[in-house]
This record gives structure tokens, sequence and C-alpha cells, in this order.
């Protein structure tokens, strides 16, 4: 066990991650997962909220490309999304148990490490070796599917920083969640100067018996925020959603996006080198966000399959 060799190992368990290894698991045998993370999901995460659900990173698809259309049919046919309607020009559609049933679904029957780090990945005849702390893993390919900027750290740190990547830039925010009452709250989203991202989980059409709520602090709060210690921020960030409406606020929890998401981005397509079986898809390639994310992930299926 200690020596073997899979076919494909993924680093990164997200949309992009296990989007490909759902198309690569009737290709290939062995396939690993390896996620930094506690469970797969990425960007699309969802977490209890007292007795409720609350997505806290991606909240909907919305494709703007054949290929993430077919592939949210293929989940609606599986009753794991549905369209909803937010009042807006745009097909949105949800996951009414949560945006992580998506990539959970993706990646079913793929063996997977979670809450581990890849620190290097060293090329050994012919092969890859891939360490996680201790652990050195075995791979004939290796595709890395996190962001980009974690990317480019682990290239340099294996000394493979020589490949030209695409740039992107992130919106770095707060996300807070919690239970409240809010009575003037009618529509699914809202949005303040303060507060650019207010949403009602069950208004949304997450399966809630109470209001539960994701909500993002702008930049530049989300900056001064990062200032503070842990009381002082949650007092700060309780008293600008008070301002907001927002009374009786519990189950109140947080998480800072570093890579939260890109806008207005047209990069390469993907990333392969076909000499050592090395490829790179994700959001920062492509258009961005998650149709960027599943059109890299194909296009690097379809250059492993070119290159058997």
């Amino acid at each position: 066990m200690k020596n073997k060799i899979h076919d494909v190992i993924i680093i990164g368990g997200g949309i992009s991650g296990s989007y490909l290894a759902f198309k690569l698991k009737d290709k290939f045998q062995d396939i690993l997962i390896i996620e930094k993370s506690k469970v797969l999901g990425g960007r699309l995460c969802t977490k209890p909220v007292g007795s409720g659900l609350a997505d806290y990173g991606c909240q909907y698809f919305s494709p703007k490309t054949d290929r993430l259309a077919s592939l949210v049919n293929m989940l609606k046919k599986k009753s794991i999304m549905k369209k909803i309607d937010m009042n807006s020009k745009k097909d949105v559609f949800i996951s009414p148990y949560g945006m992580n049933k998506i990539p959970q679904y993706l990646s079913l029957g793929i063996p997977a490490i979670t809450n581990s780090f890849v620190d290097r990945i060293i090329r050994r005849d012919d092969n890859w070796d891939v360490q996680v702390g201790s652990l050195f893993l075995h791979a004939k390919r290796v595709i890395a599917t996190i962001p980009i900027k974690q990317v480019a750290a682990l290239l340099e740190n294996s000394g493979l920083s020589t490949f030209k990547l695409p740039r992107s830039n992130y919106n770095e925010f707060f996300s807070v969640t919690f239970t409240s009452n809010k009575s003037d709250k009618v529509n699914i989203v809202e949005n303040s100067k303060s507060l650019p991202w207010i949403c009602n989980n069950k208004l949304k059409g997450v399966h809630n018996d109470k209001n539960v709520y994701t909500v993002n602090f702008s930049s530049e709060l989300s900056a001064n925020y990062q200032k503070l210690d842990t009381k002082n921020r949650e007092e700060s960030m309780r008293k600008v959603l008070h301002i907001n409406g927002f009374d009786k606020i519990e189950n109140f929890s947080l998480h800072f996006w570093k890579y939260g998401f890109s806008l207005n981005q047209n990069n390469i397509s993907h990333f392969y080198d076909k000499d050592i079986h090395l490829g790179i898809c994700g959001d920062s390639f492509s258009i961005g966000q998650v149709d960027g994310a599943i059109i890299s992930s194909d296009k690097v299926y379809h250059e492993i399959l070119s290159n058997i």
C-alpha cells in the first residue's frame, strides 16, 4: 500500500476537483482526492446554524456556458439542484440541502484524504511523489485544483515555479451566518453599503424551518475587522447587523474568505503539461467562478484522455 501508484491524484476537493473526479472515475480505477479542509466542498460549503443550514460560500449557480448548464441539468434530474426565482434576468439554481451536496455527490465513490495539506510534489522515475506531511503518496498524474495563489506556492516549494500561471484578483471579506428576526425581510437577497450580500437561506430554498442568514461584509469593513481581536470584531459586526435591521441574533459564526471570488476574468482555459502529466484547473481559468472551474476541469479531463 505504501508504494502504491495512483492513476490520478487530485489536489483540492472543491467543485473543480470533484467534477474532474466524477468525469475520470469511468476511465480510471484508482483516483485519490487530497483536501486540506475537514470535508470536501471547497467554496461550495454549508454549515449547520442552530437547527438549520446556511450556504456560506458559493450561493447558487447561474450558468453562462453550455458545460455548466449541462451539469446543472444532470443535478436537477437527481434532485440535487432546483431553479429558483430571484427576480433577476438570469437563471439561478440552488441546492435545497446545501451547496456542499454538489461536490459530495460528484465525488461519491472516490477515496479522499481530508484535513491534509500537500507540501510538495516531486517528479521521480516518470511518476509523482506527493508529500503530505511525513507521508509520501505516488501517482502517474497530478492535478491541482486549489486557488491559483496556492498552486503558485506549491509549485515554488516543489522547484517548479517556471510555469506561467493565470492571474486572478480575489475579493477578500468576512462572511457571517446566524439566526435572527428581521421584520421587513421579504426578498431572498438584499444588500446595503456595508453588507453587499444579505441572504435568507430559508427564502432561498434551503430546507430550514427558521430564518438562517448568510451575510457578507464589505471588503473595506473586512479589512478593518482583521485588525481587531475576536471579541471586538464580533461586537462591531453585531452593531452593523443591528443597524441593518437584525434583532435577536443567535448562533453567530464567521468565516474569512481570502479567496472569495473573482470578477471580470478572461484567462487561458486550463493548464496541462503532457510530458510530465501535471495539470491545473479551477476558477482562475477561463471566465472564472463556477463556469471557469467546470470548463477548465473538462479541458484537463480531455487532455488526460488524449495522453494516456
